[in-house]
């Protein structure tokens, strides 16, 4: 026999902050542990119209207690508020800001999906427990925090379980472990409480310990009593470690032959607080170091994608030379509408092997500043021309897309120096106004080496500058082919219309690499504009660090489509 209740939360969301953490961790408690449930349960027990015999109560809570219970959990996110609370400190009126941290769970309010189950297995109760169980997840109205608003009932067909008790076989599974509080069996009890007996008694004056006679007093113990009598924990509770085999999210696939490798994959990001578009640098490079972590092959070798360096061609300080031809993986932000990383792209126009794709499944987090993990889930795998945003299918990209007109959504940073002499003048493009190597210039030479398929229609001395009206971003630097063709033409655009269309001053961006050698000129961010002659697809990034979130162009309208 087995005992289950259904647990739906009205809201669609569960707030509660575990034991021996405080709210402003932003940590909640997943699954809810089972010393909470049934606390609820005792709190609904008292108020009943009629309250039931105690020894009733007991004999339920018991068999509750010995057994601790399994769940059906569903996928959930992790989402929060911001309160500023009023207070008076010291006279004066102020406020102090409150994390309120829950889990979103599926279809929202009143949804039938955000319930969970919580299955007591070899627990058999007799018809008297079962009416009163019944009676009291009738009076049970929240769980957690009090805007946690459930509805409680008994369970008749019972879900399949993914968070269990922990056995020794689960060791080697690498699954997720959590550990709960929850009460004490009744022989656990009894040795507590005997444990408690032969300890030194408090000095006197000081409040005695008194240990709970059983479960029901257990649960029925207030806060306020428990530091009156100096505890440090509750009497009366353990701690349970369950393992967590999460429904995995199956990430929409592209159709593709044997023939063709996936080369992008998009992740979805979720976190407390989610990281913000000027860290996509960094955010790109723990990225990186999470797939080598988890493509490591028997030898303890990463996958080369990932690396971005040849493993087989050493340079003369030993150390393997970088990858050519942009093969290799990029790590690429998507920003929502609030400035915040929405979703990460990893893209290798080489395409992933198996060891590869192994990886980016089992890639579900990375660390985050502020205390707080990034958790991320692969939301797209496939050919690029499956995802671009005029496909109109689940996970689309617009950094995807195929467009004439292109603006960085992150500054770019100048690889090279731009050009001056010996006296330290300006070295000018013949013919334009435009300096050798200046950002527009290696705007133009790092599109020849990103389109292959380009690379013979753009010729290195046909740079011509094209006169341009009707705002005051200047003229254009552009490539024009042996019969007159305008191919494609960037100019540098003002501080304000990067900002306009990025949300941000390039002096904001992290514009470093903590790991690697990636050369540079300075850590000055320069705001770029494209215009090819004919639609070209996506992603383009140039210049330093562009593989790890700078200098990421995307459609001139992209603010508008986010």
């Amino acid at each position: 026999m087995s005992v289950g209740l259904s647990i739906q939360f009205l809201t669609g969301r569960y707030h509660a902050t575990p034991w021996k953490h405080q709210v402003n961790e932003g940590v909640v408690e997943w699954p809810p542990s089972p010393w909470r449930i049934l606390r609820a349960l005792v709190s609904a027990y008292y108020r009943m119209p009629e309250q039931p015999d105690r020894t009733l109560m007991l004999q339920l809570l018991n068999k509750l207690a010995n057994h601790p219970p399994s769940y059906a959990l569903p996928q959930h996110t992790a989402a929060h508020t911001r309160h500023y609370m009023p207070i008076r400190k010291e006279g004066k009126a102020t406020t102090t800001k409150v994390f309120d941290t829950f889990y979103a769970l599926p279809g929202g309010a009143l949804s039938e999906d955000a319930a969970i189950q919580v299955v007591w297995a070899d627990v058999d109760l007799t018809l008297s427990e079962q009416q009163l169980l019944q009676q009291l997840c009738h009076q049970v109205s929240y769980l957690g925090r009090a805007e946690s608003w459930v509805e409680m009932q008994i369970a008749e067909a019972h879900k399949p379980c993914n968070a269990k008790p922990f056995q020794d076989e689960d060791a080697s599974t690498g699954a997720e472990r959590v550990s709960v509080l929850a009460p004490l069996t009744e022989k656990g009890l009894e040795g507590f409480q005997a444990a408690l007996a032969i300890l030194p008694q408090p000095k006197k004056g000081k409040a005695k310990w008194k240990a709970p006679a059983d479960v029901l007093e257990a649960l029925e113990l207030d806060v306020a009593n428990l530091h009156g009598q100096n505890w440090n924990g509750i009497p009366g509770t353990r701690w349970v470690t369950y393992t967590l085999e999460q429904a995995k999210y199956q990430p929409t696939r592209s159709p593709s032959n044997d023939l063709d490798k996936p080369n992008f994959a998009r992740f979805a990001l979720s976190s407390n607080v989610l990281p913000k578009l000027t860290e996509a640098v960094s955010l790109g490079e723990r990225f990186r170091q999470a797939l080598m972590a988890r493509s490591k092959d028997l030898a303890g070798q990463p996958d080369p994608v990932f690396v971005g360096r040849k493993t087989n061609d050493i340079d003369e300080e030993g150390n393997p030379k970088p990858a050519e031809g942009h093969q290799h993986a990029w790590y690429l932000p998507e920003v929502n509408s609030r400035g915040e990383i929405s979703h990460i792209i990893v893209y290798a126009a080489g395409g992933f092997e198996e060891q590869a794709i192994r990886a980016l499944d089992k890639l579900s987090k990375v660390w985050g500043t502020e205390g707080f993990d990034v958790q991320t889930v692969l939301v797209s795998l496939g050919q690029t021309e499956n995802y671009s945003s005029e496909t109109q299918q689940p996970g689309t990209s617009l950094l995807l897309s195929k467009s004439c007109r292109w603006q960085t959504l992150t500054p770019m940073v100048l690889p090279r120096h731009p050009k001056c002499d010996r006296r330290g003048n300006i070295k000018y493009i013949a013919g334009t106004l435009f300096q050798i190597d200046g950002p527009e210039h290696q705007a133009l030479r790092l599109l020849r080496q990103l389109f292959a398929h380009l690379k013979h229609q753009l010729p290195l001395d046909r740079c011509i500058e094209v006169q341009h009206s009707g705002d005051d971003y200047g003229n254009w630097l552009g490539y024009q082919s042996e019969d007159g063709e305008l191919l494609v033409k960037v100019r540098c655009l003002n501080e304000d219309a990067g900002k306009r269309f990025s949300g941000h001053r390039w002096q904001a961006f992290q514009r470093r690499r903590y790991h690697g050698k990636g050369k540079k000129e300075s850590d000055r961010g320069y705001w770029l504009e494209l215009e090819f002659a004919e639609p070209q697809t996506g992603p383009i990034a140039l210049g330093y660090a562009a593989h790890f979130g700078l200098g990421v162009f995307a459609p001139a309208n992209y603010g508008a489509n986010q």
